[in-house]
Parts: C-alpha cells; structure tokens; sequence
C-alpha cells in the first residue's frame, strides 16, 4: 500500500479511537431513575393564614392557620383525610353589639377544626396536580362568640377547597397550596384558610 493508503488507514483508525468514548456514553444506561409519584398513606404539615368573614364588622383580622392531617390516597386520583386544624378570628363580632358598642359575645376566640376530607386529584402537567376538596366535620369556638355568657359553643362545619399539589424529585415530598373555605353551620360564620402543604406519603 502505498503512502496515500496509509494515511488513510491512519485517518480511520484515529476517527474509530475518538469515537469510542462517546459510543460507550450513548450505550451506557442513565445515572439516575425519576422517582414514581408515591400514592398511598401520607401524613401533611401545614402553616398558612386564617380570617372570618361576615359578622358586624365584616371580616376579621387575619390570624396564623395550623393544620395537621393524615390520609391515605385511592389509586392516582381520589384522596381521603382527616384533619385538625386551629386558627383564631380577631376583632369579629358574631353576637351583634350593645347600644354601649359591646359585643354581645367575644370578638376575640379560638377555632378548632375536625374534618373530613375528599379530594380529587386533576394532572395539569407532569408532576402537578390541581386538587379540589369536600370538607366536613366539627367546630369548636372557645369563647362563645354569639352567646354573652362564658363557655365554649361547637357545631358542624362544611366547605370546600382548592389547591395545586407537586410531586417533588425528592422521593416520598409532595409541597403545594390550598385555600380552604367553610361554613360553620349554627352562627353561621364563613372561615378562610389559606396555606402552603408539605406532604410526606409512606
């Protein structure tokens, strides 16, 4: 062979040599696998705001919203839980006001929330999911805010919610956000919540 066949002998043993790296790198499996979205038993911690609407004046100052809850997910798009959640209604009068400007009850008292919760949950993209929610379940107000006498005064309360929820990469996290509004039935008063989730599914 002559000296043009070497060199061609020596251009293509030089391009095979090259590209062996990159023909290793395309064969050779990925390093990670993306995590599954988890479905199952889960546990949630949520920290968010908390207000009352109607009463004599109107709405209430908003207040710091805590809720603990647990639940279990049905195959990929139903969800049931239960919850406890706390808030406060500051300066709302539900009991009407004295002709001295007093209100009846408290304007100032304690929330505690025992709910019920069903959701469904809507893909709007890879990974996320819109979620709204039937709540029911028990009220307690602590003190009275519609009666004059001291004590604590409970009832049903019913609602609904609606939140986005994202099925992080970090295995077993789902974050997300919920506004939640009930009625609690008996003074009737209108409760908002509005939060951040961090959900941790077994």
């Amino acid at each position: 062979m002559g000296p043009a066949g070497g060199c061609v002998r020596t251009l293509l043993v030089s391009c095979a040599v090259a590209l062996l790296p990159a023909a290793s790198l395309a064969a050779a499996p990925p390093e990670g696998v993306v995590p599954q979205v988890r479905r199952g038993f889960f546990v949630e911690t949520d920290v968010g705001m908390f207000f009352t609407l109607g009463g004599v004046d109107g709405y209430s100052n908003a207040q710091t919203y805590l809720q603990l809850g647990l639940g279990y997910d049905l195959a990929d798009r139903f969800s049931l839980g239960g919850h406890f959640g706390l808030g406060s209604n500051a300066a709302n009068c539900f009991g009407g006001r004295t002709p001295a400007g007093a209100c009846v009850g408290s304007e100032n008292f304690t929330v505690f929330f025992l709910d019920a919760s069903a959701a469904y949950l809507l893909p709007i993209a890879d990974r996320v999911y819109l979620t709204p929610k039937l709540l029911v379940g028990f009220t307690l107000m602590d003190p009275s805010p519609t009666e004059g006498a001291a004590g604590s005064m409970s009832g049903p309360n019913v609602g609904v919610g609606l939140g986005v929820e994202y099925a992080t990469f970090m295995d077993h996290f789902s974050i997300g956000a919920d506004v939640s509004v009930r009625l609690v039935v008996g003074p009737n008063i209108p409760a908002v919540a509005i939060f951040p989730r961090v959900k941790y599914t077994f």
